[in-house]
């Protein structure tokens, strides 16, 4: 599933060719994608202006004219990709948004677990009400992550996955921001002291800033607009090195399963 830097390198890309443009019409070819009735959402969205893309945790919103916004989720594979109005469909196109600059906005999902929300009421959105703090917010700070983590014992890295505490985290992230703090991914969350917690926040950032620079990570499905890869997983330190050696001691990165979810660490750096 797409992150954080996936998604906000995903906005940045439409952010820089979409605002001004007008959508002159909409297909959708697949409908579960789209929620709610897709006749409305079509006759809605027809000769709206894109004003603006904006990220939510690892949302993707729409400003449209005459106060509507279209929130995306990719879920597992979705993507979006801007090509000339000639390009022939392809086989996972799900949704097709025909703009007045002659080119479309082409949603693809191979397997069709993202979502559509049409809205006029950013507040009343499913999942976007109760999203923690970004990353980056004044609000995540040490002392308020040990207050809001002071009766869960779930492990840590579980908690970094809660989009309740912290909005935009994933697996790989989680995994490498851990590894960074040298911080056990299964240690108790509410055992952790302030100090840690800074530790933490500040990994967080740096590996967050990090996979940024380098447009996100590309292990599967993930692709930019301009359907080019990511380049961070260049420069993983522990996520899918299992049985590696580890860059800082050389001992063995070893995976577990959390949740059913993988988690990479290593014994040594991560006590």
């Amino acid at each position: 599933m797409p992150e954080l830097p996936e998604v906000q390198t995903i906005v940045n890309e439409l952010a820089e060719n979409l605002p001004g443009s007008t959508i002159s019409s909409c297909r959708i070819l697949r409908e579960s994608i789209v929620q709610g009735d897709q006749t409305r959402f079509r006759r809605i969205v027809k000769n709206k202006l894109i004003q603006k893309i904006e990220r939510r945790g690892k949302y993707i919103i729409f400003s449209l004219s005459s106060d509507f916004w279209i929130v995306v989720h990719l879920r597992m594979t979705g993507k979006f990709v801007l090509q000339p109005n000639s390009r022939q469909p392809q086989k996972h196109d799900r949704v097709v948004f025909y703009l007045s600059n002659h080119q479309k906005l082409i949603y693809s999902d191979v397997r069709c677990f993202g979502t559509f929300d049409l809205t006029d009421d950013l507040q009343e959105c499913r999942g976007l009400n109760q999203l923690g703090p970004d990353p980056w917010s004044e609000e995540v700070t040490a002392a308020r992550l040990k207050k809001e983590l002071t009766n869960r014992k779930i492990p840590i890295k579980t908690a970094l996955l809660d989009q309740k505490i912290i909005a935009g985290l994933g697996n790989i992230y989680a995994s490498e921001i851990l590894f960074d703090a040298g911080v056990n991914p299964i240690i108790a969350a509410n055992s952790l002291s302030e100090r840690k917690l800074s530790v933490i926040i500040r990994s967080m950032r740096k590996i967050l800033n990090l996979a940024l620079q380098y447009n996100g990570t590309s292990i599967s499905d993930y692709r930019r607009v301009d359907d080019k890869q990511g380049t961070f997983q260049n420069f993983l330190k522990v996520y899918g090195k299992a049985d590696q050696k580890c860059l800082n001691c050389s001992s063995q990165i070893v995976k577990i399963t959390q949740n059913q979810r993988s988690t990479f660490l290593c014994p040594t750096c991560q006590k």
